[in-house]
């Protein structure tokens, strides 16, 4: 080879050699922002995790895609879901698998948010089908079959994911959700207290259990396990969630800091300080779900739905009976506090005055009460105890009207779930219409005790027509075809059942 030419393939050789190794130093570089984003996101210090974004220079589509996917995240942390189906939709078409299933991860989360079950459940098992490691996908499936009452489906999901993921909390915590769900939270404690003998720090765990051990009535446990999560997040700084356990923990023991000792606190990780910022830019839209917190520490719950052009709520009165203070929060996420506008003690009834009315469109009307008939397919809808995954969302079961009696008892029986936390909620047919308010699941025990029969398991609810002397409307009464499956009322009552948070004194 003549020497000019080789001289020129040696410096063509460095060029390519230098071209390539400043390509993948960039792509390690852009991974690493990535992983960091990621990282606070998950710590939810969305601030930082703006911040950095902003910094990210994009070279390919694929990195676009990554991006867009980053954002989505954040956008579902500040619960912009809308939003969030923006960015994750701009990722739809990526060739990339692990992208794509991550994609389908967002979009279906996205769904459940909005009350679109039947979209949530397409989107997870599209997003298992590409890539089954994923354990989101596998609990978000597990969410909606049990927000639609396919309970079954669900718990052979989550004990599926449980003989695999014995030691990832988001598994032990969707377990224990799932049996505070159904009123068991003996069993939704111990599922967690066996898995904190696995990862004896775990901060989400602890957490947890506080507030199961706050709800069932454990005062001195619950202060114990939120002291251990305040002192975790007191030595790493995270201001934001300090104030919040604090304000938790005074409000039930408003003394109680001056009766500790000082103590080193649990450590993990170092996470950020996170102040409650919403810095990215974004459309707001009417209705879009705007989750927010309540203020105090509730120690009783229930259900209710809103009414009268969306002023008032109807519970029943045993939930809100000796209420020091009340609030409400409807599937959508949005908390207005609330005052006793009138009680019916023959019925189990109570009448809420809201202090910031919902939209119009967020209530019943009057035209949707009609009366039940026996034979025709009910849905109970409402928040058993903490709820699925905590008590932003309601919960469906399924069952029959078994037993109406006549307009003096005021009651029919029907043989859907009413669980702890469901009283106060409604019974809706399958034509959309309310027939029922939830009370109370009948005493097994006592009937058997008897009777000596065992009866089946039965629910109590209140004719809608027992409302009457409220609200003015003509009674009619529904055999007539459903017009609806469960997840299409699911979507349709989502931002018109409440959920109940009361705060009785426990002294």
């Amino acid at each position: 080879m003549p020497k000019n030419k080789a001289l020129l393939f040696v410096i063509l050789l460095l060029f390519v050699w230098s071209t390539n190794h400043s390509l993948d130093a960039n792509a390690a570089s852009f991974s690493t922002k990535i992983n960091e984003i990621r990282k606070q996101i998950n710590q939810d210090n969305i601030k930082e995790a703006t911040r950095l974004l902003s910094t990210i220079k994009v070279a390919t589509e694929l990195e676009q895609d990554r991006v867009n996917l980053l954002f989505g995240d954040i956008y579902l942390k500040i619960n912009k879901p809308h939003k969030a189906e923006e960015f994750y939709e701009k990722s739809f078409m990526t060739t990339n698998e692990r992208i794509e299933s991550l994609t389908f991860i967002g979009l279906a989360e996205v769904k459940l948010r909005q009350g679109q079950i039947d979209k949530a459940i397409d989107f997870a098992e599209r997003s298992i089908a590409i890539n089954s490691d994923f354990i989101r996908p596998k609990i978000i499936l597990a969410i909606a079959k049990t927000r639609i009452g396919d309970k079954e489906e669900a718990l052979n999901i989550l004990n599926d994911l449980n003989s695999a993921q014995k030691d990832n909390v988001d598994v032990a915590l969707a377990i224990a959700g799932y049996y505070s769900s159904f009123d068991d939270n003996a069993q939704a404690i111990t599922k967690l207290e066996n898995f904190l003998k696995i990862d004896p720090i775990n901060i989400k765990a602890m957490d947890e259990l506080a507030n199961l051990y706050w709800l069932t009535g454990n005062k001195a446990k619950a202060l114990e396990y939120k002291f251990k999560v305040y002192k975790h997040y007191e030595f790493n700084k995270n201001n934001y969630q300090v104030k919040k356990i604090k304000k938790w923990i005074l409000s039930i023991e408003p003394k109680f800091f001056d009766k500790v000792p000082k103590g080193r606190a649990l450590n993990r990780n170092q996470s950020q300080e996170y102040e409650k910022e919403e810095t990215i830019e974004y459309d707001e839209r009417k209705k879009v779900p705007q989750y927010e917190e309540f203020d105090f520490a509730y120690n009783s719950t229930g259900s209710g739905f809103i009414v009268s052009k969306g002023k008032f709520v109807i519970t029943s009165n045993h939930v809100i009976k000796g209420a020091k203070q009340i609030a409400v929060r409807n599937g959508l996420g949005i908390i207005s506090k609330a005052k006793v506008a009138g009680i019916s003690k023959d019925y189990d009834l109570a009448i809420l005055e809201l202090d910031k009315p919902y939209d119009e469109d967020f209530a019943i009307p009057a035209k949707d009460f009609e009366d039940p008939a026996e034979g025709v397919d009910v849905l109970s809808i409402g928040y058993p105890m903490t709820g699925f995954f905590g008590n932003d969302k309601p919960v469906i079961t399924q069952g029959i009207i078994s037993k109406v009696f006549d307009d003096e008892e005021g009651i029919f029986l029907t043989t859907t779930d009413i669980n702890s936390g469901n009283s106060g909620g409604p019974i809706i047919n399958l034509n959309g219409k309310l027939v029922g308010i939830s009370v109370a699941t009948l005493d097994k025990k006592r009937i058997m005790e008897e009777t000596g029969n065992i009866p089946t398991s039965m629910g109590v609810a209140i004719k809608s027509n027992m409302l009457k002397e409220v609200f003015k409307y003509k009674r009619t009464v529904s055999t007539s075809k459903a017009k609806y499956d469960k997840a299409s009322i699911y979507q349709k009552m989502l931002p018109k059942i409440v959920f109940v948070a009361v705060e009785i004194d426990q002294e």
